[in-house]
């Protein structure tokens, strides 16, 4: 287990208390037990005016960021806190804080409908890479259209130059290959991109 620290200002008392894959944050428990391996709850699904930002699950370690409440005269070690890795079950030690007596405790509560998972990512990736690389075909089209009008004009009206016909035929392949960019066996994540005619 990872636990990071932000520090805030703040005459609040905060205890936790480590049992396995499960945190009790000042007398509400979180058992983060059931977050599978590259999996993330986000900000917001874990109910504790304690908890910053998400909670996930890296290399087996659960990662959790938590607000480190400290005294205005408090030393670096509580403004400048470091990650607790792997801290011993049973209560945290935060820097600048006494360890407080064990609380009664309750359940808190965790929206699993939030959960993402590695595969959810994953696919969230992909669209994403997809997406761009669409956008990349559609932005090269464009110009190579746009230089493809003028020179198509020039032909239709048989005013072209040997040197205009070439450079309309060149476009044109460049074009071809743009749309057959897709069938790239490494597409999307690796694109060997056409050079546009010079």
């Amino acid at each position: 287990m990872i636990i990071k620290l932000s520090p805030i200002r703040s005459d609040a008392q905060i205890s936790v208390f480590r049992l396995g894959d499960m945190l009790t944050i000042s007398g509400l428990a979180f058992d983060f037990s059931s977050l599978p391996e590259g999996a993330t709850l986000p900000a917001g699904s874990v109910q504790s005016p304690w908890l910053l930002g998400p909670v996930e699950r890296v290399a087996g370690r659960i990662t959790a960021s938590l607000r480190l409440p400290h005294a205005a005269d408090a030393g670096d070690d509580a403004r400048f806190p470091v990650d607790i890795v792997d801290p011993a079950e049973g209560p945290v030690q935060l820097p600048g804080l006494p360890i407080l007596p064990a609380e009664p405790s309750t359940v808190g509560m965790i929206d699993w409908s939030q959960l993402i998972t590695a595969e959810d990512k994953a696919a969230a990736a992909a669209a994403t890479l997809l997406a761009q690389a669409q956008a990349e075909i559609t932005r090269r089209r464009a110009q190579a259209d746009q230089a493809i009008a003028p020179l198509q004009d020039a032909v239709d009206l048989d005013e072209a130059s040997q040197a205009e016909a070439d450079l309309l035929k060149a476009w044109k392949r460049y074009r071809v290959a743009l749309n057959r960019v897709p069938e790239q066996p490494g597409y999307p994540a690796s694109i060997d991109w056409p050079a546009p005619p010079a």
